[in-house]
């Protein structure tokens, strides 16, 4: 029986991964999926080739990761520290000790990127190249207006061929990903006496050396089970196949590298832990998902979705702050030039008991261009137009793109108000929703809430206005003895309408006595982010974990866990944004704050 040679590039991707101080992971390339992301590493990236698919970069020297350190409480240390040697010992398996084999010799960063594919791996004989390239082609790659992405297969679809009620056939073979991993080497000779001893001997010995511009390329195992290896400089080059490894010797010779490309998109994150750059994002989501053998064919609309992202960068790092999300597309100019960023002026009407708030600017130009984009869309298009119908069917009649948004065209802001457990709040433990509006068409606003009154009172509601300090409420109140005002509307400025629980009125009409944008901790935690903006996203943890656990029953509150407990009262908020710094460029940045020494 001819002895199966092991598959060598798992093996040394798994080295280089996982040395990333506990973001790492196990991955192998003969699985369908997408390996783990990684860090901003310049100079590993200086010999990947700039036409690649994607790069991953980790950083693996552990000072980006000993940042965490000052956030730790007592607590938290012993489970972080726990989880940390529970990771090591996971790395010493059959193939290599990652504090023995690999510590000893690996640089700051390393680098896994994602080559074009040169071949196809045909792991079942009988299979047909063309049958190889039908299953490539029959890739579904579906995008929603969000830009999101997923990958799904048509379970109703039968295969290509198929009869129903047929014995199922044998897996579909694999497109072989042209992984390229870059690593930095801080002792060569530890580095040499990891590819002799562990890979080498892996491979039982086999090793063939070659030379390509001077430089020694050796390639370890036979057939389709091989790895190809080389040193560039301070640079460890792993492939699995030869050609892969010319061509990033080429890149270290001076061709072209993704490094320039990666500059150019900076995140600018301080002590970076890991970033992940597509280049050419509409082409290199489209191969990459021909590594999906579940994946089916892209639709056309999709493909001319994905083709209006033109690059997508993205990493996390950790500061003074906490830790740190950032992420920058390169878009289409007509995909973005619509929208626009907020004056963030809201803000300063909401109140500071305010724990949880979404803000954002202009919902009748997003929805606009949603509804455009919609309509090469049937499924959307049809769920939209279902909608207007049955709103317009409804007893309010409402016009879902009048009525409702056509008047949208100022900032919003959706907040959740912790107050007094008075009134109707008794019955929700003092907390309230605010919705706030602002808009140049008041007219088509009250048009609107005049429907919501008008259904109010014929459905057994008490509708009166009431004065509270200057400012004229609308308040609905149940028939008969009850909790009183229960919910309540008016307009706080000649621009702005509130609608929210009529208990917490008081606290921001006419306005807050102290402003939600002057609050220590928000200020705190929002400060770190961009200023020119379209709207947040925050939730301050800290007070939310608070009120959770006076809500929460005795019984319930001690199943929680102990060091889950210590993970969560170690976050003090977490805030997200997005801007528009440019007519091509979209950003997100997000930051989870978190406590000094975890208190």
């Amino acid at each position: 029986m001819t002895e199966t040679k092991p598959n060598l590039l798992p093996i040394i991707a798994g080295a280089a991964v996982v040395v990333a101080g506990g973001i790492g992971a196990y991955f192998f390339f003969n699985k369908a999926s997408v390996p783990p992301t990684g860090v901003a590493g310049t100079g590993t990236l200086t010999i990947v080739p700039q036409k690649s698919l994607m790069a991953m970069s980790i950083s693996t020297d552990g000072s980006a990761l000993t940042q965490l350190e000052q956030f730790l409480s007592p607590e938290t240390k012993k489970t972080y520290d726990k989880a940390i040697a529970q990771f090591k010992n996971s790395l010493a398996s059959g193939d290599f000790d990652y504090e023995k084999d690999v510590k000893p010799w690996i640089g700051k960063n390393v680098t896994i990127a994602f080559l074009p594919s040169t071949k196809t791996a045909n792991l079942l004989p009988s299979q047909s190249q063309d049958s190889i390239q039908n299953r490539i082609q029959n890739r579904y790659v579906p995008m929603n207006n969000t830009g999101s992405i997923q990958f799904v297969q048509n379970k109703d679809t039968p295969e290509k061929g198929a009869e129903k009620g047929a014995e199922k056939t044998a897996p579909a073979p694999q497109t072989i990903p042209n992984l390229l991993l870059v690593i930095e080497v801080k002792d060569k000779v530890s580095a040499e006496k990891f590819l002799t001893e562990k890979i080498k001997t892996k491979a039982g010995g086999s090793e063939k050396p070659s030379e390509y511009k001077g430089i020694k390329i050796t390639q370890y195992g036979e057939a389709s089970k091989t790895v190809s290896t080389a040193m560039v400089g301070d640079y460890l080059i792993i492939t699995p196949q030869e050609q892969s490894t010319q061509k990033a010797i080429d890149t270290f010779k001076g061709e072209a590298s993704l490094a320039s490309s990666m500059s150019a998109d900076d995140l600018k994150l301080k002590n970076p832990v890991a970033q992940v750059y597509i280049p050419n994002f509409g082409e290199s989501i489209v191969e990459l998902a021909a590594l999906n053998p579940n994946a089916e064919t892209i639709p056309p609309e999709s493909l001319a979705q994905l083709k209006k992202v033109k690059a997508m960068n993205m990493g996390f790092g950790i500061d003074d702050a906490g830790l740190r999300f950032k992420v920058s597309g390169k878009f289409d100019p007509a995909t973005i030039t619509a929208l626009k960023n907020s004056p963030n002026k809201i803000m300063g009407m909401l109140p500071s008991q305010s724990f949880s708030v979404i803000t954002g600017f202009n919902l009748k130009n997003s929805w606009e261009e949603f509804v455009k984009s919609a309509d090469k869309t049937p499924e959307i298009k049809k769920g939209i137009d279902d909608a207007r119908s049955q709103l317009k069917s409804s007893p309010l009649a409402i016009d879902l793109d009048k009525d409702i948004f056509g008047w949208m065209d100022g900032e919003f802001a959706i907040a959740t108000v912790s107050s007094k457990p008075e009134g109707v709040l008794a019955q929700t433990q003092g907390l309230a929703p605010v919705l706030m509006f602002q808009t140049s068409n008041r007219a088509g606003a009250e048009s609107l809430l005049k429907k919501f009154d008008d259904f109010a009172a014929k459905n057994g509601a008490k509708v009166a206005q009431k004065d509270v300090s200057g400012v004229a409420v609308t308040e609905w109140s149940a028939s008969g003895p009850g909790p009183g005002a229960i919910m309540s509307h008016g307009w706080n400025q000649k621009d702005t309408f509130f609608f929210t629980f009529s208990p917490i009125v008081s606290l921001f009409v006419p306005k807050p006595a102290i402003t939600l944008d002057a609050d220590p901790a928000f200020k705190a935690i929002v400060s770190t982010l961009p200023t020119n903006n379209v709207g947040y996203f925050y939730i301050d943890v800290d007070k939310t974990w608070s009120i959770y656990q006076t809500i929460l029953p005795p019984a319930e509150k001690e199943k929680i866990p102990a060091d889950i407990k210590a993970w969560i009262e170690s976050v003090r908020g977490l805030a997200v944004t997005a801007a528009y710094p440019n007519q091509e460029t979209a950003e997100v940045e997000a930051i989870l704050a978190l406590k000094k020494g975890g208190k």
